[in-house]
Formats: structure tokens, C-alpha cells, sequence
């Protein structure tokens, strides 16, 4: 089986798949795109030969996973799968903010997300976590950690190679942790009490001599 692994945005990915077997063979390609939607491959197979071609276009930077599955006769017959990178074309893709002295620029560096090759969110996305967060930025990075660390909890889970280990849940935690504090550091430059319980009044004593009013 043999397949480029990284290409442009706007290329094409193609894997092929050599199954000898007899029967009705019928093969079928997904992948799973960098924002974890999933996508349908196209297989070709010419009559009497034994290898199968999977292709997809990718439109977006990031990395894929594919999985091919075959079954024959009706039957399942073996999958296979891997990854594959798509670079972030400057010329076709939307560029992105890195400028520091915009707020998309300084979210951008306060959640480390300033490779242009392969960046996280566009600026469309950072800059409506920064509008649900009330144009702070500090808030509006916390959303993006948040936003990662959910997806890390989600597709992460705990994944373990011969080559690399991921703890997805442990990498949420940090990624929740860190917007907590970005949260907290604007709470104190907005003079906003962090603690939950702590809502802006007190109490106050109303018992009078004469009994309670």
C-alpha cells in the first residue's frame, strides 16, 4: 500500500489497497477531517485487477485520518487506515492575524496557535470566541483553550503507538487549567470577584431588639 503523506490544500491524497481475494469485493474510504467531520473517499477499481485506489481532496489544512474497509461476499474482509497532512497554501487559503497589536493576533499568541502552515482556528473563528467573550481577550483566548480542550476530550481520549503516546485527557486538563487562570487574570483587571460563590452583596443583620422585623 503506498500513499504520499503530506500534500497541499487543493491536491489530491490517494492510497492504494492490494487485496487478493476471491468473491464480491466491495471497498469503501472515509476520512476524518482536521475538525473531526467526516468526509467520503472515492474508490476506483478496474475490472480484473486486485488493487483498489482511494483518493479525497482536502480544501482545509490540518491532519486527516482515513480508513478504508473492505467486505466480500457481504462479509467484512480487513481495514486499513493511517494519517496524512495537508499544508496550508498561503496563496489559496485565508492568511492569518499574527500582528500582536490586534486582539486576534494577541489571542493567537496567548494560546501559541502561530504556525501559518497549520493553525488551529481562522481568524473568523478567533474572532467570534473574542465576540461571545465580550471583545476581552483574555476571555476570548480562554474560550479557544477551552474550545481545544474540549475536542481533546472528545477524540483524544488516551492514544498509545509504538512511537508516540497522547493523553488526550491529560492535555485537556492543562489546556482547562490554563484558560482558568487567563479567565481569573481578567476577573482582576475587570475588578470581578473569581470565586463562584461570591455574588456582589451582603448580608446584612435586621434583628432588632424588639424581634425580628
Amino acid at each position: 500500500m503506498t500513499n504520499p503523506r503530506e500534500l497541499w490544500i487543493g491536491g489530491v491524497f490517494a492510497v492504494d489497497w492490494d487485496l487478493t481475494v476471491t468473491g464480491t469485493v466491495v471497498v469503501s474510504g472515509t476520512v476524518q477531517k482536521p475538525d473531526q467531520t467526516p468526509a467520503s473517499m472515492t474508490i476506483d477499481h478496474a475490472n480484473g485487477s486486485s488493487t483498489w485506489r482511494a483518493s479525497y481532496s482536502p480544501t482545509s489544512a490540518g491532519e486527516y485520518g482515513y480508513r478504508l474497509t473492505a467486505t466480500v461476499d457481504g462479509a467484512a474482509a480487513g481495514a486499513t487506515g493511517g494519517t496524512f497532512l495537508v499544508n496550508r497554501d498561503r496563496t489559496g487559503a485565508p492568511p492569518i492575524t499574527l500582528n500582536t497589536v490586534m486582539p486576534i493576533g494577541m489571542i493567537r499568541l496567548l494560546i501559541t496557535d502561530t504556525d501559518e502552515a497549520f493553525p488551529l482556528f481562522t481568524d473568523e473563528e478567533i474572532g467570534a470566541l473574542l465576540a461571545i467573550e465580550g471583545g476581552v481577550v483574555k476571555r476570548g483566548a480562554a474560550a479557544a483553550l477551552e474550545t481545544i480542550a474540549t475536542s481533546e476530550t472528545l477524540i483524544g481520549k488516551k492514544i498509545t503507538t509504538q512511537d508516540l503516546s497522547t493523553d488526550g485527557p491529560a492535555v485537556a486538563k492543562e489546556l482547562m487549567a490554563r484558560a482558568r487562570s487567563l479567565r481569573d487574570q481578567a476577573d482582576v483587571t475587570d475588578g470581578v470577584a473569581s470565586d463562584p460563590y461570591s455574588y456582589g452583596f451582603d448580608f446584612v443583620d435586621i434583628n432588632t431588639p424588639g424581634g425580628w422585623l
